[in-house]
């Protein structure tokens, strides 16, 4: 198998030839190291070659306009404001977290205007990646959920924890313009073609427990999420959800909007792979579990291996896995270690499986 019916054929809760092997790339240390270069933004066709390079079946490309994620580059420590309206200082790669918000109030909202779906560099990454992609790699077009836009670039968490009880009808207004936006976008990124599955990424959880109340996310979040699935689903690609933390009260909810698979099974958060195929077997996809804070940071290639086998014998027969880091490859991870679970997934994760 090619590496994107790999991928697409795992998200489906099938059985490919092998476990499939994907992580998000956000470390420019390794960039540097592997390709004797790095770029000042997140590039499409640099993070196809760099996933190729090591072996990886699928790469994340946003879309631009993914909050976070610049679309120019700035120099270090610049204020800038991006086309959201959201504010950020220029501190790290890919991802700046913001220092101020778009929106405080209803009076905001209405002299606010989205992005424009259709702006000229929308697609630019995908598009790149796209043309790169000579080694048939999956591309996985990301996309920001609802409740990461609302609690952290439309509003900041304290702001939109008053609105709940303040103005909740702001909250359905502002949720229902994105997932509109959202889905013009996707349908852009559909036409333009080559293009594999749909990364939904959306963080409802801390280490220990949830961002928000299960019974306000079902209020004002799991709708929204819903309507974006079902949306991304019309096209036929797999929908991947992106989701740290701690989501054992919501998941059920989640899994039942339709999504195909769920990153990255944090194992810090006390998610469990275990539990998580044995309660969705043949229904969503796990994707990830190898601990990217402790085991691929400090630990050996050797334990690494190990970890990348318990995942593997935990999750991996009968096929819907996929082998990953519990969130990324970033700066603190040893380039050994990044090998060691990808060489795992190809010397041990053949199917049919022998362990």
């Amino acid at each position: 198998m090619k590496s994107r019916e790999r991928m697409v054929t795992a998200l489906k809760s099938g059985t490919p030839d092998r476990v499939p092997v994907y992580d998000f790339l956000f470390s420019l240390r390794f960039m540097q190291e592997k390709l004797g270069y790095t770029t000042e933004l997140y590039d499409g066709a640099t993070q196809v070659k760099l996933a190729g390079s090591i072996g990886l079946d699928g790469v994340f490309v946003p879309i631009n306009g993914y909050c976070g994620f610049e679309d120019e580059p700035h120099p270090e420590g610049t204020k800038y404001v991006d086309e959201w309206g959201v504010t950020y200082i220029k501190n790290g790669w890919p991802v700046m977290a913001q220092i101020d918000v778009a929106l405080t109030s209803r009076k905001d909202w209405e002299s606010y205007s989205m992005p424009k779906p259709d702006a000229p560099h929308r697609l630019n990454m995908i598009k790149d990646a796209v043309k790169a992609n000579t080694g048939e790699i999956a591309i996985l077009v990301g996309l920001l959920g609802p409740f990461t836009m609302a609690y952290w670039y439309f509003f900041d968490l304290a702001n939109l924890s008053l609105l709940v009880y303040d103005d909740p009808e702001l909250i359905h207004e502002v949720n229902d313009a994105y997932c509109d936006w959202v889905l013009s976008v996707a349908q852009l990124a559909f036409d333009a073609g080559k293009i594999d599955a749909f990364i939904l990424a959306d963080d409802w959880g801390g280490t220990n427990a949830l961002l928000m109340s299960p019974a306000h996310l079902r209020e004002f979040f799991i709708p929204p999420f819903r309507k974006i699935v079902e949306g991304l689903k019309r096209f036929s690609l797999p929908v991947l959800m992106h989701n740290d933390g701690n989501l054992w009260a919501v998941l059920d909810d989640l899994v039942d909007t339709g999504i195909n698979g769920y990153h990255p099974v944090e194992r810090a958060a006390s998610m469990e792979l275990g539990r998580v195929k044995e309660l969705y077997k043949g229904r969503l996809c796990p994707v990830g579990n190898i601990n990217n804070k402790t085991t691929m940071v400090n630990g050996t290639p050797e334990d690494v291996t190990r970890e990348a086998m318990e995942c593997m014998k935990t999750a991996a027969p009968g096929g819907g896995y996929i082998l990953a880091t519990d969130h990324s490859i970033h700066d603190d991870i040893p380039n050994e270690n990044v090998y060691a679970y990808i060489e795992a997934a190809k010397k041990y994760g053949t199917y049919p499986l022998t362990f």
